[in-house]
């Protein structure tokens, strides 16, 4: 659960978003345009920002690049209508840690949150041990098993938290595209899964569900053998993640750098890992660089002091 501050000049949207958001249990703090949400984040801790883009005073493109520089550690997330795919992809680049199309909100608003928030809220017990950390490096062979993924980033997350490479909403930023990454290499990469088969994102990441084409692959030969590598390298100068499947691997043309992200235009292939899990990876990291066969992908966040 959280407290959420709602920045949309519709009192129509505002009432949809608020019912959406409340019946998950979350705290609402409304606020009528961009500025008004400063205003609220001056006035109150707020644990999570949802913005409409298309508003009056400051909208909230604008308010995305207010919140990095005087409000960092509060992650945001945008709610695009049609047409402003642009917008959304360049609120990505100034910092906002996700997207939900209007006409999905019901199906991802809260699923996105969830993501986020799972991400941050990690164990700070070894903080001054951790502190004095100048290089770390972990290896895991993984089984097709989504329960692993949501521990996994919060191991990963914590020890790079600890080390103070990045910014808290940076570390946001990166664990999102890790848990996308992990759950492509899983799904489309060993199982061989197409979208239409597999489950959600926050199905799987959050709530270990399997869909039926899923429970089956993990019984068949050879997908059930196969394994995901994580190779994890946390040092003072970038994050580099490797995540590596045992699969066939895909076109490696279909993957955007930074600068040529669409959201319109990369609806959900057949096997690639696409669409809106490949917009955040892509603008979540520095370097998104698969390996010719497209069965490793590293993630590269550099640590700017």
């Amino acid at each position: 659960m959280a407290k959420i501050l709602l920045v949309e000049d519709s009192p129509t949207q505002a009432a949809q978003i608020s019912m959406l958001l409340e019946a998950a249990e979350h705290e609402v703090v409304h606020a009528n345009n961009g500025q008004c949400g400063i205003d609220e984040l001056q006035r109150q801790s707020i644990d999570i920002v949802v913005t409409d883009l298309e508003m009056p005073e400051l909208n909230g493109l604008q308010l995305v690049e207010r919140m990095r520089d005087d409000f960092s550690h509060i992650p945001s997330i945008l709610v695009t209508g049609h047409g402003s795919e642009e917008l959304a992809a360049e609120a990505l680049q100034l910092g906002a840690a996700g997207y939900v199309p209007k006409n999905r909100m019901s199906e991802l608003l809260n699923n996105t949150i969830i993501d986020v928030l799972g991400v941050i809220r990690t164990d700070a017990s070894y903080a001054k041990l951790i502190s004095t950390l100048q290089k770390n490096v972990f290896v895991f062979d993984l089984p097709n098993d989504p329960l692993l993924i949501s521990p996994l980033v919060g191991l990963l997350m914590q020890v790079s938290s600890g080390m103070e490479l990045l910014p808290s909403i940076d570390m946001v930023r990166l664990g999102v595209a890790v848990e996308h990454a992990l759950a492509n290499a899983m799904l489309h990469g060993n199982l061989e899964l197409t979208t239409q088969q597999c489950p959600s994102h926050h199905e799987l990441a959050r709530d270990g569900k399997f869909s039926e084409a899923m429970r089956q692959r993990i019984q068949q030969t050879p997908y059930c053998d196969r394994t995901v590598r994580v190779e994890a390298i946390a040092a003072t100068e970038e994050i580099r993640i490797i995540v590596t499947d045992q699969g066939a691997g895909f076109d490696t043309s279909t993957v955007p750098q930074k600068g040529q992200l669409d959201p319109k235009a990369m609806s959900e292939d057949e096997n690639a890992p696409r669409g809106q899990g490949l917009v955040l990876m892509a603008s979540f990291v520095d370097e998104l660089v698969y390996n010719d066969q497209g069965n490793e992908v590293t993630l590269i966040k550099r640590c700017r002091t």
